[in-house]
Parts: C-alpha cells; sequence; structure tokens
C-alpha cells in the first residue's frame, strides 16, 4: 500500500488508500501525537482537507481529537469548533474568570464548560462520544 505524506510546520498527514479499497485516509499529527483522520474519494481531496486544517491552525487553531478549536493560539480565547472534515457544530468562548465553555449549534444553553482551552476541547470530545457513540478523531462523518 502506498503511502503519501505531507508536512505542514509541525503538522503531517500521512494517506493510504484504505483496507477495503473504497477511500483514502489521512491520519493527522500534531509532531508525533495522532489527532484526527480525515477522508476523502481521492488523494486531492485529502490533500485539500489537509490545507485548510493547516490554514486554520496557522491563524490560531487547534487540533485534538478530530476537533479543530479556532481562536485558541492567537489569544482571540474564542471561535467556531468544527471536526476536521470541516463540520462546524458550535463554538467557544472564555468569559472574564477565563473559564470556557462551548455552545453548540441550535443550544441556547452552554453545552459544557472548563478552566482551560485545553480541558474545553476534552470536554468536547467526551460530548461528541456521549452523542454519537464514536471518537471525534475516528469518525468518518459528521455530527449525528
Amino acid at each position: 500500500m502506498q503511502k503519501t505524506i505531507e508536512e505542514f510546520d509541525d503538522m503531517s498527514c500521512t494517506t493510504a488508500f484504505d483496507e477495503i479499497g473504497t477511500q483514502f485516509v489521512g491520519t493527522l499529527k500534531y509532531r508525533t501525537f495522532e489527532v484526527g483522520q480525515i477522508f476523502g474519494a481521492n488523494l486531492a481531496s485529502v490533500r485539500a482537507q489537509f490545507q485548510a486544517i493547516c490554514d486554520l491552525v496557522e491563524t490560531g487553531g487547534m487540533v485534538r481529537h478530530g476537533i479543530v478549536m479556532t481562536g485558541y493560539h492567537n489569544r482571540a480565547f474564542k471561535g467556531d469548533v468544527l471536526l476536521v472534515d470541516g463540520e462546524v457544530f458550535g463554538e467557544w468562548n472564555s468569559d472574564e474568570e477565563e473559564w470556557c465553555h462551548f455552545t453548540a449549534h441550535g443550544d441556547s444553553e452552554i453545552t459544557c464548560s472548563a478552566p482551560s482551552p485545553w480541558l474545553l476541547h476534552d470536554s468536547i470530545s467526551d460530548w461528541l462520544l456521549s452523542r454519537n457513540g464514536t471518537p471525534p478523531d475516528k469518525r468518518q462523518y459528521g455530527v449525528k
């Protein structure tokens, strides 16, 4: 099975055809840590998704658990929350006491909170797991 590797700063994407031969799978890594997977019908679509993720990271986003939080590293401490496939499913912000809150699209109340963006990222991942039964970094399709 032939693999291609794309790199951008500390991010990399190793892409190969899946085991059953139906689609390309890109494994995303931040340094040596696996942070998600992206899927596409061809190599070009996986490369385009990887570039879009790198663009988000370059402007302050953080990728973990198959989830991107924008506004993370650029000190905005607020932004969109999306899956690595590009599906935006909520937003997050930090209050005056520096607690971080996530609100899912369609909800009027805060979905989950944590004392830091890092821990909020974990809480959002746990929330998605409880809703979908599959960790967000292993899902092929969007939020149910």
